[in-house]
């Protein structure tokens, strides 16, 4: 008798929890955004959403940029806190490396950040050197789509290259908020090797949200043609031919 009764409270606390809004989301967002035959492990979606760890394992040599997957990998739950402008910085690891970002861009958070240059001056990020004339810091997120205080563990040290890649890929972002006058959401991961300072990249993503078009999830590659930099030490040298 005793046996029974605990098998039914154990059913009706399964089924109180099971109902709660956001395990309910949780569920529905694992179950619709992956399709049931990669769920079972019949096929491989390594082509069209690559890992981290496979990201660093490819050869980028001179590339800017590769598409990680077809679509930005957000869930409906997450989708769904989009109305208002808003940033979260997830901070930096125990050794200082920059932690992704998560961001909502709306027409009213759009601006023509003129600033960024005096604040970055006194900014030393994780792995800078001054005298290298090919690297610059660049900040996680350009402030264009969003303000925010820049400091250190909002900065990291790149290549000339890569600052101007990432801009592009930010510059989509605001172009298609502005068209289409309909906010999206944004995230940006910084890949790190085991032993470095400096990230190897940053995966960006975005989706708009309404009637805004944008969907993609693309890796930018920290890297300067012509030179090879060193993600410990921070110094970047010319290849020899």
């Amino acid at each position: 008798m005793k046996k029974n009764k605990f098998y039914f409270v154990a059913i009706i606390a399964l089924v109180v929890f099971l109902v709660q809004p956001k395990v309910w989301h949780g569920l529905r967002d694992y179950f619709t955004k992956i399709d049931f035959e990669t769920q079972l492990g019949l096929k491989s979606d390594v082509e069209s959403n690559r890992s981290n760890s496979q990201l660093l394992e490819l050869d980028l040599k001179d590339k800017k940029q590769i598409e990680v997957a077809k679509h930005s990998g957000f869930t409906q739950t997450e989708l769904e806190k989009s109305k208002y402008s808003w940033i979260k910085f997830s901070g930096v690891t125990v050794t200082g490396k920059l932690k992704e970002v998560n961001l909502v861009v709306t027409p009213k958070s759009l601006n023509n950040d003129k600033n960024s240059e005096k604040e970055l001056k006194d900014i030393r990020p994780l792995g800078w050197h001054d005298g290298q004339k090919e690297l610059v810091k660049i900040p996680i997120v350009s402030k264009g789509l969003i303000n925010f205080t820049l400091d250190k563990n909002r900065v990291f040290t790149g290549t000339k290259q890569t600052a101007e890649t990432l801009n592009q890929v930010m510059s989509k972002v605001y172009e298609s908020v502005l068209t289409s006058g309909q906010p999206a959401r944004v995230r940006v991961t910084p890949i790190y090797k085991i032993v470095s300072q400096i990230p190897s990249g940053l995966i960006v993503e975005s989706k708009g949200i309404s009637t805004n078009p944008l969907d993609f999830k693309v890796y930018v590659i920290n890297q300067q043609k012509g030179y090879r930099l060193n993600y410990l030490t921070g110094t970047l040298k010319m290849e020899e031919n």
